[in-house]
């Protein structure tokens, strides 16, 4: 008898109706609302509280920083400061238009999308392939899964639990109701391969950060980096292509933007790291591409090849900040 499928329970839960929720419920509603907001109105507002939102989220903004003097070393702090600032706005953006994912129609939203390289993902389907979608952390990542399930791709994903249960019961279930089988990163890859042999294509998330056990040291923008170094394996045992996918929200235009590259051809090798590197050069060219689009406040770089305490690369920084001070300690 098989095993059952540890997929993601989307059953509603009695506790999340506790009082410590209601704020969390009070902001759903909220972006529920702005699903009917209009686009380039819903865009101003976004745009007019990101210089907020940056000047208060200390912590956030330290941890990008320092993200983006590793990654762009040749740009000014000021420069580096542009680009977190767009992430911060093109984030608020994506955020404001979460809604439209849950209240409004496949029809509006399928508008609200441009892609380019679609015919890859045509020519997988026509040898009757599912694909391995290799997608970095940008903020419209959730409007890409959407896309790719209305588009008639079957998909499946893995997801670490957020730490407010009622959002993370909202995003998730939106999640799935759309098409897409959703697993806690806890239960192992095992269950993605039986999704895989089944059919399903899968979202690959290369930058996270799994910690030294998990991972090799590969080069990221110049620097090592703890990479897992689960895609060949991936590939190679479910014979699935690895196809590069970068997901941006168009400011200009207020849609969410698909760039779909070629898959890796001869892939993998017989070399771990080389496969390893591959993927994370692919990813540096898109963040270089379109470096706004980043979250650019995530803990990519924490593990270091040479750390010998539990504290990662940003900890230190960060309990200055909780202190009140300034995350350098001197004071730059």
């Amino acid at each position: 008898m098989p095993a059952p499928d540890p997929v993601f329970s989307s059953s509603f839960e009695a506790r999340f109706l506790h009082p410590r929720y209601w704020l969390s419920w009070l902001a759903l509603a909220a972006l529920m609302l702005l699903a009917f907001v209009p686009v380039r109105l819903r865009d101003k507002l976004a745009a007019a509280l990101a210089p907020l939102v940056f000047r208060l989220s200390k912590k956030q903004v330290y941890i990008a920083r320092t993200n983006l003097a590793i990654c762009f070393p040749h740009l000014s702090p000021a420069e580096r400061d542009a680009i977190a600032l767009t992430s911060v706005r093109v984030g608020l953006k994506s955020l404001l238009g979460f809604g439209e994912f849950t209240m409004r129609s496949p029809r509006y939203l399928m508008r609200r999308f441009q892609v380019s390289g679609w015919e890859h993902i045509e020519a997988e389907q026509a040898a009757g392939r599912p694909v391995i979608l290799v997608v970095p952390h940008t903020w419209p990542v959730d409007a890409a899964g959407y896309y790719f399930t209305q588009r008639g791709v079957p998909m499946c994903t893995m997801m670490k639990r957020a730490r407010n249960p009622v959002f993370d019961w909202h995003l998730n279930r939106a999640r799935a109701r759309n098409g897409c089988r959703v697993y806690e990163r806890s239960v192992g890859i095992k269950a993605v391969l039986r999704t895989l042999h089944r059919g399903r294509s899968f979202f690959y998330l290369p930058d996270q950060d799994h910690g030294r056990d998990k991972s090799l040291f590969a080069p990221f923008f110049g620097h090592s980096k703890a990479t897992l170094p689960a895609l060949s394996r991936l590939v190679a045992v479910s014979r699935a292509k690895a196809v590069p996918l970068l997901a941006c929200y168009d400011e200009a235009n207020h849609c969410y933007r698909l760039e779909v590259e070629a898959p890796f051809d001869d892939y993998p090798s017989q070399d771990m790291m080389a496969d390893t590197c591959r993927m994370n050069d692919m990813v540096q060219q898109q963040l270089t591409r379109h470096p706004g689009q980043y979250m650019w406040f995530l803990k990519i770089f924490n593990t270091r090849e040479d750390q010998l305490g539990p504290d990662g690369l940003y900890e230190a920084g960060i309990k200055r900040i909780r202190k009140g001070l300034s995350p350098h300690p001197d004071g730059v």
